[in-house]
């Protein structure tokens, strides 16, 4: 018979690991998957070092997890981005905590990434006065995932009523221990979700300056831009202080004003004459990317791919792209 203090133990003094096990049950079932692939990947996640083999572009290929997570970087122009790769069985169980949160909660309004039939070009159509010569500003949040740690994930998931010790566990589970706390990975399936949720705080107060001051706004993933016929300095500097109050710092370099005197530059693209359009600095990335792709076979054909749906998306019809995409890219389609 357990001791009356054993039975009465808080699930806050006692290790993860038995916390692990007494609540795992219940949020295996608020997810909709076995309890044994949960534990499964809950065991993953606390292996300090697991190499093992898995399968991988239908290969079977041997790979060393730390803390259930493959570590690699991206090599970008202004900075390294550290990308987490989880394991395929945890990989699993946060596509199925995707799938709940999309069940359980939506998005801001006003948020375009990662979002169903929301899209880069959506968010830009939104800003109904860049298209008139309005007034636009733009953020960028610093380190979008990374940025969000264990704590704003917690109080997201209690924000959706999730019992206590259920939302501290989910939050331990979908985050990895670096830069000194555990922060939402880039990589994991669940991560853009966590995302969109853990914004919407911050969102709705955007929201309720923009609306009381006749702006129109969208965010896209961490980037977001504002548009109205004026804008005051008064209230830029408004909207940009929200992101501190939630915990979030703005990179500097990417806080931009054009005050309706130049042209619109916004995730990637740009407004011309009413119309939108790929701004230079992708083109010159395109152009490149197709000229290497065929006289050196640089890069692989669903890069390529990829790049010609993101145009179809953008400018839809052939018969529609400006002539030095057909040139470029016509023979890639």
């Amino acid at each position: 018979m357990k001791k009356e203090e054993d039975a009465l133990c808080p699930l806050s003094v006692v290790s993860d690991q038995v916390r692990l096990r007494w609540i795992s049950g219940a949020i295996a079932e608020l997810i909709d998957i076995p309890k044994k692939h949960l534990r499964k990947a809950f065991a993953i996640i606390s292996i300090p070092r697991l190499k093992t083999v898995i399968l991988r572009k239908g290969e079977l290929v041997e790979r060393t997890f730390l803390f259930g997570f493959m570590n690699y970087v991206i090599k970008e122009k202004d900075k390294d981005r550290k990308i987490l790769e989880p394991h395929p069985d945890v990989q699993k169980v946060y596509v199925k905590i995707k799938e709940w949160l999309e069940k359980v909660t939506t998005a801001h309004d006003r948020a375009f990434g990662f979002v169903k039939n929301r899209n880069s070009k959506k968010a830009t159509e939104s800003l109904e006065s860049l298209f008139e010569g309005g007034h636009h500003i733009a953020f960028d949040i610093a380190d979008a995932f990374p940025s969000i740690t264990e704590e704003m994930v917690k109080e997201a998931l209690l924000r959706l009523e999730i019992e206590v010790d259920m939302a501290e566990v989910l939050a331990w589970f979908v985050t990895y221990n670096y830069q000194g706390k555990r922060r939402l990975p880039q990589g994991a399936s669940s991560s853009p979700s966590f995302l969109n949720l853990v914004y919407k705080s911050m969102c709705e107060e955007i929201d309720g300056v923009c609306i009381a001051n006749g702006i129109k706004w969208s965010v896209y993933v961490d980037d977001f831009n504002f548009a109205a016929q004026s804008i005051s300095l008064e209230v830029k500097q408004s909207l940009l202080a929200i992101p501190s109050k939630f915990g979030f710092s703005i990179k500097p370099k990417k806080t931009k004003d054009n005050l309706g005197k130049t042209i619109p530059h916004l995730l990637g693209l740009t407004i011309v004459d009413g119309k939108i359009h790929l701004s230079r600095q992708q083109k010159k990335k395109f152009r490149r990317i197709f000229y290497s792709a065929v006289k050196y076979r640089a890069y692989p054909p669903e890069v390529v791919r990829g790049i010609m749906m993101y145009i179809h998306h953008i400018y839809g019809e052939k018969k529609n792209w400006p002539g030095w995409l057909i040139k470029m890219g016509g023979t890639q389609s």
